[in-house]
């Protein structure tokens, strides 16, 4: 099992495969930096300065927490109230929970949410007309929430405070990982795909570039599978969503030997 997470994920989604039986090989193929040109940085300044001005927030992901922290750690000594929180995905939630749970009385964090469509279907985010909402996310992502929220009448800003990266050690990496048939490559998001797609089209040997295409793919939507086939991959497995137990649970289900 090739596992492609950041970093920060990797090790724990490795060990988790290896708990199961796979033998895996950690390739991250998606680095997470902080926007450091001056006017990136001095828009996410801009929003966090009137942080307190917005209805509710919405975090895409656990790296879209982190960074939105350490910004609020800087300007709000204490947190703004009247906010409401949401997330998408668990542990995203989770993540969003400790970090800013501490002394506010109104988060309304949707737990259960693990795609955008999902997030999108909440109560609270039906009917959010005139209202201020702002998007933490990094730079350059889908733009789904964005304009459904448009549609419904809020006013949505984003807060991009992150580059999504291919790590510099990707290419190397993947020359020499000697990939075989018997290789699922993990994928957890359309971005990771996109790096997959670059290295293998970058790559100067013409039977990497094919091998690839023709392994198995565990991806976390449809969606993302849609992207895959189009991009010449031919077995993907889609599990329902992106969280580490429902990928390995649909990894399971196509190789049922691994526990035998």
């Amino acid at each position: 099992m090739i596992a492609t997470r950041p970093l920060a994920q990797n090790t724990s989604w490795c060990a988790r495969l290896e708990s199961e039986g796979f033998a895996t090989l950690g390739l991250p193929l998606l680095a997470i930096s902080a926007v450091g040109d001056k006017a990136q940085q001095n828009a996410v300044k801009q929003k966090i300065m009137n942080f307190d001005q917005y209805n509710a927030v919405i975090f895409v992901s656990q790296n879209a927490v982190d960074h939105t922290y350490t910004w609020l750690d800087q300007y709000w000594p204490q947190f703004p109230e009247g906010i409401q929180y949401f997330a998408v995905g668990a542990k995203t939630a989770e993540r969003a929970q400790a970090c800013l749970g501490r002394g506010l009385t109104d988060i309304a964090i949707a737990k259960n949410t693990m795609t955008s469509e999902e997030l999108l279907q909440h109560a609270l985010l039906l009917d959010v007309k005139q209202q201020k909402i702002l998007i933490c996310r990094g730079v350059g992502g889908r733009g789904k929430l964005a304009e459904v929220l448009q549609q419904r009448g809020a006013i949505v800003d984003y807060c991009e405070l992150y580059h999504r990266q291919i790590p510099a050690t990707a290419y190397s990496e993947l020359e020499r990982a000697a990939l075989t048939e018997n290789d699922v490559i993990s994928i957890f998001s359309g971005e990771t795909l996109k790096h997959l797609i670059q290295l293998a089209d970058a790559s100067s040997d013409r039977h990497l570039r094919e091998k690839i295409r023709t392994l198995p793919l565990l991806l976390p939507s449809k969606r993302v599978a849609d992207d895959a086939a189009a991009a010449g991959f031919h077995y993907c497995l889609v599990s329902p969503n992106a969280s580490e137990s429902k990928m390995l649970e649909t990894l399971l289900k196509e190789f049922p030997e691994i526990h035998s």
